[in-house]
């Protein structure tokens, strides 16, 4: 084995197929090759996935990765974020005893229902770990969505604990509805405007009867820059009333001003309050 180089972690080009004590797999979504990073996004090994997954197993017992065990929080960002904005979600979670594993996927690039097929595929390999929550930011609850509504072999081996959705357009995004209508926000978002629109969210399922989900509703971040927005833009911009959702234990509003809503100590405290008690308050 030799060290190869550093890496940005993959964002909108790379997808995690892979996840194990800060170790991934990720795969190329134009070239379908497959790397290895570590838990400090260098590149360790490249070629097919079983070739990297036999990689890993060897840096098993170079670097005396430790076994995982137990209850792990998957989180799933929102279109054109990465896995980087959990970073004040992913410590508190480890504070609390968890485990974390905040995904990539390159949402600016393919549809949903692509997504969905990246995440099965992870779970289905996901190793020595018995019990899963999900904490999705935006557009990451809709494909959590999607995804709970497959029967898929992981949901034989893993018992899901509780999923929070932060500012979910679970009723469709008037605001990517209209962003879809110009050719740059096309070319520079992808597909996933049209996905998310109100006409086709009508399409895509509730999470399936007796889920334990709380919602975090917060207000759009650049309220302040609103004054040079045209009417129309103006006027769908996202709004808290977006996030409802039947179904839900709980569905709260936080004030925020973050354009990283994991950047609010708030958002965060409630999340792992849901985690760990089932309530935000």
């Amino acid at each position: 084995m030799r060290f190869e180089f550093f890496t940005m972690g993959g964002s909108q080009f790379w997808e995690d197929v892979f996840f194990y004590q800060k170790w991934r797999i990720q795969r190329n979504f134009r070239t379908k090759k497959y790397r290895l990073l570590d838990p400090w996004d260098i590149q360790r090994h490249s070629g097919g996935f079983e070739s990297c997954r036999k990689a890993f197993v060897d840096y098993i017992e170079i670097y005396e990765i430790s076994r995982q065990r137990g209850h792990m929080v998957i989180m799933l960002h929102g279109l054109g974020d990465s896995k980087n904005i959990f970073k004040p979600l992913w410590r508190a979670v480890l504070k609390e005893g968890m485990m974390a594993a905040a995904i990539n996927y390159p949402s600016t690039r393919k549809r949903i229902d692509s997504h969905v097929r990246q995440l099965e595929f992870l779970l289905n390999n996901l190793e020595d770990v018995q019990e899963v929550s999900f904490v999705t930011k935006g557009a990451g609850g809709i494909v959590l969505r999607k995804l709970m509504a497959l029967e898929s072999p992981w949901k034989k081996k893993l018992k899901i604990r509780r999923i929070v959705q932060v500012c979910p357009p679970n009723e469709g995004s008037r605001f990517f509805a209209l962003l879809e209508k110009y050719a740059f926000f096309r070319w520079l978002l992808g597909p996933m405007l049209k996905d998310i629109s109100p006409e086709n969210m009508i399409f895509v399922p509730n999470f399936p009867k007796g889920t334990e989900f709380g919602i975090i509703a917060a207000d759009f971040p650049g309220k302040g820059l609103t004054n040079m927005l045209s009417d129309s833009f103006r006027k769908a911009l996202p709004t808290p009333s977006e996030s409802d959702m039947e179904g839900a234990k709980e569905i709260i509003h936080i004030r925020n001003v973050n354009y990283n809503v994991f950047n609010n100590p708030k958002i965060v405290k409630a999340c792992v309050k849901f985690l760990t008690k089932g309530k935000f308050v």
